[in-house]
């Protein structure tokens, strides 16, 4: 378990072309030239973010789990919901947060390379840990879309 630690610090995970935090940086921008106020950051996404920084350093089978969860479902669903709330209330416009530098579908093929090959090395224990984090995995997220939706 923490030869597995090493990948992460090592940076296997990070560049990969799946981050958002740059775009959403520009999004929240936008609405705020636009006159929105932007709120702190809600209990339900501090926890979760909290959980996450824990999760990174001392379990990265779980960690892995959320990551896989996140990034795939904003590059799939997310997608789509983008799309229809630029559609009714943004006059179309498309937030920075969809778009991708380069094939999204080729970013998303190499994470899955690189996920699939640190996952080869782990034991059936480990692996069904992992797959056990989905449950809190949604849980977390559907948190976050109910106080969106709320």
């Amino acid at each position: 378990m923490g030869g597995q630690k090493l990948i992460f610090a090592n940076a296997e995970f990070r560049n990969t072309g799946l981050e958002r935090s740059e775009s959403l940086a520009k999004d929240l921008e936008w609405f705020k030239e636009q006159g929105h106020a932007i709120p702190d950051p809600s209990l339900p996404g501090v926890t979760y973010a909290n959980h996450l920084v824990d999760l990174s350093e001392k379990d990265p089978q779980a960690f892995i789990c959320h990551f896989y969860n996140i990034y795939f479902a904003h590059s799939a669903g997310g997608r789509m919901i983008g799309k229809k709330v630029a559609e009714k209330i943004l006059d179309k416009k498309e937030l920075e947060f969809y778009k991708w530098n380069g094939d999204l579908s080729q970013l998303l093929q190499g994470v899955r390379d690189k996920l699939n090959r640190v996952a080869e090395c782990w034991s059936r224990e480990e692996k069904n840990h992992c797959l056990e984090e989905t449950e809190k995995s949604f849980k977390f997220s559907g948190d976050i879309l109910r106080l969106i939706l709320s």
